[in-house]
């Protein structure tokens, strides 16, 4: 096991108590994003995910007075008695500077609880820190001294996108200081952005995104950021915003920046609003950095089980890969307003110029930085 529990006696009353720090604190030093644990048969099984891997940590028995899963509710503020809901809810620890979103699920043995940390170095991230390709960076920071439009960071869950919104959001207040007022609505709130006013929804008292959005626009905003574009009212709401003088930071769930193109006409937002207002489209992937160490196939981990470095994974940290639109104007703008399918518009977008997420991949696997095997299709 690479966190250990064997001296700890499931008899105590505090067994369970000093599982969950344990764990907690184990996670942190090994940069994990995610600790899964799960009511079995036998005990609870404990998992982790570090640099997109998830890693088996072993069943371990639970304690006979305080589950360790209600130690977590408990933690989180959670109700503990209920284990025929889910909740959600967050951990904060002063002393390890953790903070960490929780959410419990009825499974057949009691209750499945994931722990999504955020990672204490992406704290401060600033644009240039991502690792962002120079015409991508350059055109993030030229977005940001914008003083209206739309910049849209979309791509697949688990990319990063929220991350680097996040550092957008620092660039531009470092850049204002107090002089712009940045006012955002999330759900959930990942972490504290210093000098911007964050709101998260609850829809269980009718402060949902509709009446979220509403809200915002009467907060005085000179820049929005929306936490994530779901439906065609947000997205109108977030085009309109744009188009009558906000600068609007966004994120989306889609597979490339056509996708993201043909999504929002999906969603009705007008070819026109698109081609004046959207400013920095980015479509981002978060790859596994090859383990210069025992340079082993992820599909041979194996093999590597006794690396010091990747814990037998084969890979150490991550790539960004991103895949910046070109500036919607000419050809690009009227293949738009021409209703192209999401294919013909990416075929377009990489013959002005464009590198495909794919041909991304393919340049960091000839460089030796990430594994053949990381590239999808």
């Amino acid at each position: 096991m690479l966190v250990h529990f064997e001296d700890l006696d499931p008899r105590k009353d505090d067994y369970a108590t000093k599982v969950v720090d344990r764990l907690l604190h184990a996670a942190v030093n090994a940069g994990a994003s995610d600790i899964h644990v799960d009511a079995a048969a036998v005990g609870v099984n404990i998992q982790w995910r570090v640099f997109g891997n998830l890693i088996a940590l072993g069943i371990v028995p639970d304690g006979a007075t305080t589950s360790i899963l209600g130690r977590i509710k408990a933690l989180a503020r959670l109700i503990t008695y209920r284990q025929d809901i889910p909740q959600e809810g967050r951990i904060s620890i002063a002393h390890q500077k953790l903070e960490a979103r929780v959410g419990t699920l009825p499974t057949l043995h009691g209750e499945r609880a994931v722990i999504r940390i955020v990672a204490k170095h992406t704290h401060d991230w600033l644009p240039t820190q991502l690792g962002l390709a120079a015409d991508a960076l350059q055109a993030m920071i030229a977005g940001l001294q914008e003083r209206s439009g739309v910049i849209l960071i979309a791509g697949m869950a688990g990319s990063g996108k929220t991350t680097t919104a996040y550092a957008c959001l620092r660039e531009l207040l470092q850049q204002a200081g107090t002089h712009r007022s940045v006012v955002c609505l999330e759900d959930p709130i990942e972490t504290e952005i210093q000098g911007a006013v964050q709101s998260q929804i609850n829809p269980n008292v009718g402060f949902d995104w509709s009446a979220g959005l509403k809200t915002l626009l009467r907060q005085d905003p000179e820049v929005m950021f929306v936490g994530e574009i779901r439906e065609p009212e947000t997205a109108a709401v977030v085009f309109q915003a744009a188009m009558t003088g906000q600068l609007v930071i966004t994120t989306m769930h889609a597979r490339s920046t056509a996708d993201a193109i043909r999504r929002l006409l999906d969603m009705q937002v007008p070819a026109y609003h698109l081609r004046s207002a959207l400013h920095v489209l980015l479509c981002q992937r978060l790859v596994r950095k090859r383990c210069s160490v025992c340079e082993v196939s992820v599909r041979s981990r194996e093999l590597s089980n006794t690396c010091p470095a990747c814990a037998g994974t084969g890979s150490v940290g991550r790539v960004l890969l991103a895949e910046l639109f070109p500036k919607i104007e000419g050809e690009l703008g009227r293949a738009i307003l021409q209703d192209f399918d999401t294919p013909s518009l990416s075929r377009l977008a990489q013959s002005l110029g464009m590198r495909s997420l794919a041909t991304l991949a393919a340049d960091a696997v000839s460089k030796g930085e990430i594994h053949a095997n990381e590239i999808r299709h």
